[in-house]
């Protein structure tokens, strides 16, 4: 890992969370910085006073990069070190423009904003992240002596987007136009952006830009990606700002600054989610039974061929396939589902009462092979859970079976989880079976942990479909039967023959 003594976020968007705050975790990472003689700086498209807030609990010294560069500022925000202004006639350019365009227009003047409408839904968006209010102006042309930022604001992102590219092409190099957030188009010197932000704090601070590390999310933020010797893109940033990046972290709703800096900055280490194969997100795992914790799709496989099969023989119809009907049909699904599913798949009729009868026949078949034969479990399984309790991870088995409490205590696991969601709680509240999610997304609410935290290990095609149809952060599919490619086709993020393959290697 590169040496690196100073720390160059992005504010919105990569330091602040969606709700514009810093976290308790972020002020951490900002001290374990400095703790390592790491200093942290911070550059954003906000004017100097609206990044007051964050001084104080970030404990910053170093200069701030005000709208994307083109002033640059002393940590009491009131000494300017740099301002880069736009020429007058290419600001009137602009604000022309942009109004013919459809689109609302700012003026930024030092610590001076102004706007012709401060009732527009973007300007109290804006006033309520900077924490200032604007002045209000009906001529903006008689504000633009010394402007150093211009901004084009609108609720349509792709009329934004063409407006941008437009602006380009019309003020060339004279100046410098790109959206730092879907909504708004800056426009600034052309000197002020954010790869010039990078320069000059490795000028002023007397470091190589190589020992500088650069975390946004912005397509803004590529410029100073290019330079720095280690480059973090923020999860909630877009695949092609990804792309740009060395590294990408969680997202700002997730404390993707602070795990960038714990993880790619301090090299504290692979998170525990890491070291079990899972992104930084998740909080929680879900594991289906049969096939993936215990080795009991041979005795569910058996009882339901010996039911179907005794329906079927009187009926002249040939027999149950372990080999592709369980898989297709029954596996992982309630058991009147799967009956109901193979019987039509054979254009039999479906009467209730026989639907019921093999159910119960399956069922009965299944709890005499239960007591014959002790439950086996997958090893490597039993490992993966442990490892996940051990790192913190809450932790749930979710099956269509009813008979999952008995199996698991037969197991000898029992005690591993968190919650169960069987067949018997489907069934008291009226859950749909899988591939529908509500049994996974009834395990994740009894956890506490939302869907998109939480990870979904399946080796049933319904179980990977329920786990993709809930949204849920990460799909673990886990072939036991050589059917890889249709665990992912389903919904598998990623595919295993065993857990154990999840955890990095000792």
């Amino acid at each position: 890992m590169r040496e690196v003594r100073l720390v160059l976020a992005d504010v919105d968007g990569t330091l602040v969370t969606p709700a514009k705050e810093v976290t308790p975790r972020a002020c951490a990472a900002a001290q374990r910085l400095r703790a390592h003689g790491i200093e942290l700086a911070i550059t954003s498209g906000r004017p100097p006073r609206g990044m007051a807030m964050l001084v104080e609990p970030l404990g910053l010294t170093t200069p701030i990069a005000a709208f994307n560069g083109a002033m640059l500022v002393a940590p009491d925000l009131h000494g300017v070190l740099e301002a880069r202004t736009l020429p007058r006639a290419i600001g009137a350019e602009v604000i022309d423009a942009l109004l013919a365009a459809g689109l609302d227009a700012w003026v930024y003047r030092g610590d001076d904003w102004f706007v012709r409408d401060p009732r527009t839904m973007r300007v109290q968006h804006e006033q309520a992240t900077v924490r200032f209010a604007p002045a209000v102006t009906g001529d903006l042309h008689a504000v633009l002596d010394g402007a150093v930022k211009i901004v084009g604001a609108g609720e349509d992102h792709d009329l934004v987007a063409r407006v941008e590219s437009e602006l380009r092409d019309r003020i060339g190099q004279s100046a410098f136009a790109a959206r730092s957030e879907p909504y708004y188009v800056d426009v600034t010197h052309p000197d002020a952006n954010k790869g010039q932000v990078l320069r000059d704090l490795a000028h002023r601070l007397d470091l190589p830009p190589s020992a500088i590390a650069a975390i946004g999310d912005m397509p803004t933020d590529v410029m100073m990606f290019a330079l720095a010797g280690v480059s973090v893109a923020m999860g909630n940033a877009s695949l092609e700002v990804k792309r740009c990046a060395r590294h990408v972290t969680t997202s700002n709703a997730d404390e993707g600054f602070a795990n960038a800096v714990d993880r790619f900055v301090l090299g504290r280490g692979a998170t525990a989610q890491a070291r079990l194969g899972l992104p930084a997100r998740i909080a929680a795992c879900l594991f289906d039974l049969d096939g993936v914790l215990t080795h009991t799709a041979t005795l569910h496989a058996a009882a339901w061929k010996q039911a179907f099969d005794d329906y079927l023989r009187p009926r002249g119809q040939p027999p149950f396939e372990l080999a592709g009907d369980f898989a297709r049909y029954v596996d992982g699904r309630p058991r009147a589902e799967g009956v109901r599913a193979f019987l039509a798949s054979r254009h039999l009729p479906l009467h209730d009462e026989d639907v019921r009868a093999i159910a119960e026949r399956k069922n009965q078949l299944l709890e005499r092979l239960l007591r014959e034969r002790p439950v086996e479990t997958f090893a490597g399984s039993v490992r993966y859970v442990r490892a996940a309790r051990d790192a913190g991870l809450a932790t749930a088995v979710v099956s269509s079976s009813k008979h999952a409490e008995p199996v698991l205590r037969s197991a000898g696991l029992a005690d591993l989880f968190d919650t169960l969601v069987d067949g018997v709680v489907a069934e008291a509240r009226h859950l749909s079976g899988k591939p529908a999610p509500d049994t996974y997304l009834a395990a994740s609410a009894a956890l506490r942990v939302e869907p998109a935290r939480a990870a979904v290990f399946e080796d049933a095609l319904s179980g990977v479909e329920a786990g993709h149809a809930g949204h849920f952060g990460y799909v673990v599919g886990v072939d036991r039967a050589g059917r890889a490619d249709a665990l992912r086709r389903h919904g598998a993020d990623v595919v295993v023959s065993d857990l154990a393959n999840l955890l990095e290697a000792p």
